[in-house]
């Protein structure tokens, strides 16, 4: 990705953000979750992550190429200090390309944009609001439907859940119900994040590993995270889909730093 095109992406990612703001302002630094302190991990440079991804259907495991993720930390002139994550990965029959924009200290959503080979999504979330549109794509033509959300207040993005389970403060019992936006349901959803146990793991790349296992209720699709109690990372992610015998894994190749 060139420089420009980069500028390009951010420039519009914080158009959104401007969107509704004279209507509401509130604090960028507010957390999600009153008396729920996050610790995010961000990098003091551009970060590449590369996952496997495998599919399990049936019993039978496949490989399906990778996950890419960059973070950078970006300061626009005159707004607060932001993570920007932009995401790599196959589905629906092509590539998607997700960047979402949180506020550095507290992880707290603040835009989103998602390129899929069937439709793109741009939210804002402003206030207590989702605002934004998507644009699907077909064959007679494309239709575009403008996003008007109640979120209730502040929320996390969905996009970067992973990251926002590392950043919580895990330990033996942990439990928290976290708010997640999910635009196809709805806007604020809220879920169940709970420390099933803590246990030494060994992974293909990185070797024995002292993590957390914690369990996120993700509707339709509950996960589970293995996050390392010393880098405070995802190691590993995979999600059951519900109602039938498949499940997708995401496990890190890159080495910890």
């Amino acid at each position: 990705m060139t420089q420009s095109n980069h500028r390009v992406r951010v420039a519009t990612l914080l158009a959104l953000t401007v969107m509704g703001s004279a209507a509401c302002a509130p604090r960028v630094d507010r957390a999600v979750v009153p008396g729920l302190a996050v610790q995010p991990n961000a990098p003091t440079h551009p970060d590449t992550i590369v996952y496997q991804r495998s599919i399990s259907r049936g019993g039978h495991d496949s490989s399906t190429g990778t996950r890419t993720v960059v973070m950078l930390v970006i300061a626009p002139s005159g707004g607060p200090t932001l993570l920007e994550v932009v995401q790599r990965f196959p589905g629906r029959g092509g590539e998607i390309v997700d960047t979402a924009l949180a506020d550095v200290h507290t992880l707290r959503a603040v835009a989103h944009q998602s390129h899929q080979p069937t439709r793109t999504m741009r939210f804002s979330f402003t206030g207590t609001n989702a605002e934004g549109t998507v644009a699907l794509r077909a064959t007679a033509g494309d239709s575009v439907v403008s996003v008007h959300q109640d979120l209730g207040g502040p929320i996390f993005d969905s996009n970067v859940i992973e990251l926002v389970v590392a950043a919580l403060p895990l330990r033996a019992g942990f439990t928290a119900d976290v708010p997640f936006f999910i635009y196809e349901r709805g806007g604020r959803v809220v879920m169940r994040v709970t420390v099933r146990e803590r246990a030494t793991v060994a992974f293909s790349h990185l070797g024995r590993r002292d993590v957390w296992v914690v369990g996120v209720a993700i509707p339709g699709a509950p996960a589970t995270m293995w996050i390392d109690t010393e880098a405070h990372v995802p190691l590993r992610v995979r999600y059951d889909l519900t109602g039938s015998a498949t499940s997708f894994t995401d496990e890190r190749i890159t080495p910890l730093s």
